[in-house]
């Protein structure tokens, strides 16, 4: 009997002071504490990329329990392929490093050189949407819609790699309005791109609605540049639709203003593409195999960082719009449905585009 007591004090005590299975993690330190999160952007410091991300940086640990140091990286080149290569082939997949690109999608879709990351194989913590604005140097005296059939000077577009969204876009809408123009392209970001306008190297060229707001507005302001139409979004019809939050027309509004009719035949539906690719502008990824705990933790930290009410508020400072994002599985479908965009015949036309 007396040893029955004694064993039975013994497993009491066990239980006392051995905690219970499972309640070793419930104590354990968030995985983020004390660590450093980076984000790699896939364009230079000072575009409209590198402020969307940085934006997001001031905000995102917050979010995240553990309160993690977060870390700006820059890796431009190749028109953002380089960086994007880098997540897909490079980064280790341990929560710790995000992907925040702009322009990927045509470059795979077309099979651009240099193209080894496939973004439907890369875990999708978020994304947004965003129309771009396409403006003009003051000295082609181009004031009205109609005077682009008649410039100053000739027409010189700029813009990143041959297959990048900014220059197929660019290149689809002037081959439309039947505008000859010569096209200058392998300029490292927005921030380059400015540099050549400013210089007189290209006349023409885009920038997103955050680098417009941000930078390419400063330049109407100094008289350097005049806005021309917003390039839109791709609508739930499939047509090209005006982003909201831009007061300039659409571009099929701006080619009707020029020809007098809505832009029709094989380049019209081409032109589509690009809608697509701006309505997911900005993807925000994980590498490869990255854990579903620690995607559904970006995911989460992401969402509440869009909502924080600071956050929105410098936005609207900042770039002078609020954020359309989509996060977790809402941005699959959306990447999704710009990926059904670019198939078939429209498809082949783009690609042929970018190999001249």
């Amino acid at each position: 009997m007396g040893k029955k007591i004694i064993l039975l004090n013994a497993i009491v005590c066990a239980a006392l002071l051995c905690p219970p299975i499972g309640s070793n993690a419930q104590a354990q330190e968030p995985y983020y504490k004390g660590k450093t999160v980076r984000f790699l952007i896939n364009f230079s410091a000072g575009g409209p990329t590198d402020v969307f991300g940085r934006l997001i940086s001031r905000y995102f640990s917050r979010h995240v329990a553990g309160n993690p140091a977060v870390v700006v990286q820059n890796m431009s080149g190749a028109g953002g392929i380089i960086g994007a290569n880098y997540i897909a082939e490079i980064a280790k997949p341990d929560g710790l490093t995000v992907g925040i690109f702009s322009g990927m999608y045509l470059p795979q879709i077309l099979g651009g050189a240099g193209v080894r990351y496939d973004l439907n194989k890369m875990p999708i913590i978020a994304g947004a949407a965003e129309t771009s604005i396409v403006y003009i140097r003051a000295d082609t005296e181009v004031r009205t819609p109609a005077d682009l059939l008649k410039p100053a000077k000739p027409i010189v577009l700029g813009g990143f790699t041959r297959e990048n969204n900014k220059d197929l876009a660019l290149r689809l809408a002037f081959d439309l309005l039947g505008v000859p123009y010569k096209y200058v392209t392998g300029y490292a970001g927005v921030a380059e791109l400015r540099v050549a306008i400013q210089r007189g190297e290209i006349n023409v060229t885009s920038e997103s609605l955050t680098g417009y707001n941000t930078g390419g507005v400063l330049m109407v302001r100094d008289g350097v540049v005049i806005p021309l139409y917003q390039e839109g979004l791709l609508g739930p019809g499939g047509d090209t639709v005006r982003d909201s939050r831009s007061e300039l027309p659409s571009f099929p509004e701006f080619y009707r203003k020029v020809k007098g009719a809505d832009p029709t035949g094989p380049l019209a539906e081409a032109y589509k593409i690009s809608g697509g690719s701006r309505t997911m502008l900005r993807f925000i990824t994980a590498p490869p195999k990255t854990s579903n705990d620690l995607l559904m933790l970006l995911r989460k930290a992401f969402r509440d960082t869009f909502a924080d009410a600071e956050f929105k508020a410098e936005s609207d400072r900042v770039m002078q719009f609020q954020l359309l994002s989509f996060v977790g599985e809402e941005a699959e479908r959306v990447n999704a449905a710009v990926f059904r965009a670019a198939t078939g015949p429209t498809r082949e036309i783009v690609k042929k585009m970018a190999t001249q």
